[in-house]
């Protein structure tokens, strides 16, 4: 059999992954099988759900980065998807926060050796982070960009021209020279760019860098009588970054006017959510909202991660009293 062509599609915290993987599996080639894989940072899995909606074959890992603490879940579920689908492209999108030269080096591999074609690893940025230390600080967001062929910023449409040829600027800079560079809105990515090609030459400034969980704390319901798996929220931090996520079984639908003014008004790094409310199955992707089908499991989620501790006591609070009628 003819190794499986995959691809890395990465990027930092709310740049617009999940939006252009599902652009992707939207224009993948008629009569192919293409299948994906996808890691969180966060233990409330929504990726997963979003992008089940293309009708592929959807691979969840969640709990941490593929770099380190997910790293055995990577390899179990890459082997799962690959025996028994065997589809004719995997896409792998990483945490936001996970270093890819480790998940690189994995895949191309004496384990995976004549089973994957490792092709070009796809890196979304946002221009304006380049205006902004915490970003480029960051290794990670460093490395993810050193280690893609192909770089394109996305969320265009949000620019101003200096953005632009800043990005332009930085871009040109790069050694080796990327692939590919492109300016995009809304994750539009050409598939044609995931064969362009993978170059040898390219190297992490910081290998050893990588997301790391040092601390999640599950908190089941206020109410000691009720069932802790109607609500559940699971706080955590790691790399410099805080998180909460809610797993949640609502017995009624919420009044969607009011549950987007609650999450319009949390300013954190990285939102998303899936809700039952009088409008159907919505899902949250930072502040755009969508229909979507209900989750197997039947229950709301949502996932904030920023760079600030959150007020996970007075969000709970604020959901309950939304969620729990």
């Amino acid at each position: 059999m003819q190794p499986i062509p995959v691809n890395l599609i990465t990027g930092f915290l709310g740049v617009g992954k999940t939006t252009a993987v599902s652009h992707l599996l939207a224009h993948h080639p008629d009569g192919e099988k293409w299948a994906v894989l996808v890691n969180e940072f966060g233990e409330v899995g929504v990726d997963g759900a979003l992008l089940a909606q293309q009708g592929v074959v959807v691979q969840e890992v969640a709990g941490g980065c593929l770099c380190c603490v997910a790293a055995p879940a990577f390899t179990t579920g890459l082997n799962r998807l690959i025996r028994q689908h065997r589809p004719d492209r995997i896409l792998i999108e990483p945490s936001g926060l996970g270093h890819p030269a480790q998940v690189l080096q994995t895949l191309g591999g004496p384990l995976y050796a004549g089973v994957l074609d490792v092709r070009a690893t796809v890196c979304l940025m946002d221009a304006r982070h380049l205006s902004s230390p915490p970003h480029l600080d960051h290794p990670t967001f460093q490395d993810q960009i050193h280690l893609a062929d192909v770089l394109a910023a996305n969320k265009a449409d949000l620019y101003a021209d200096h953005d632009i040829d800043a990005f332009e600027r930085f871009a040109a800079g790069l050694s080796p020279a990327k692939c590919r560079v492109a300016v995009v809105e809304r994750g539009a990515i050409d598939p044609g760019w995931l064969d362009i090609g993978r170059s040898t030459d390219r190297r992490a400034a910081f290998p050893e860098a990588h997301a790391f969980l040092v601390e999640t704390g599950a908190i089941p319901a206020a109410d000691a009588t009720a069932d802790a798996r109607d609500w559940l929220m699971i706080e955590g931090r790691g790399d410099g970054y805080h998180r909460v996520g809610w797993m949640i079984h609502q017995r009624s639908a919420c009044a969607t006017t009011d549950l987007q003014h609650l999450v319009t008004g949390l300013e954190v790094e990285r939102k998303k959510g899936l809700f039952f409310t009088d409008h159907g199955w919505l899902a949250l992707n930072q502040d755009d909202w969508s229909p979507v089908d209900p989750p197997n499991d039947g229950r709301s989620r949502l996932e904030l991660i920023d760079r600030q501790p959150l007020p996970a006591v007075a969000i709970d609070q604020q959901l309950r009293t939304l969620l729990t009628p």
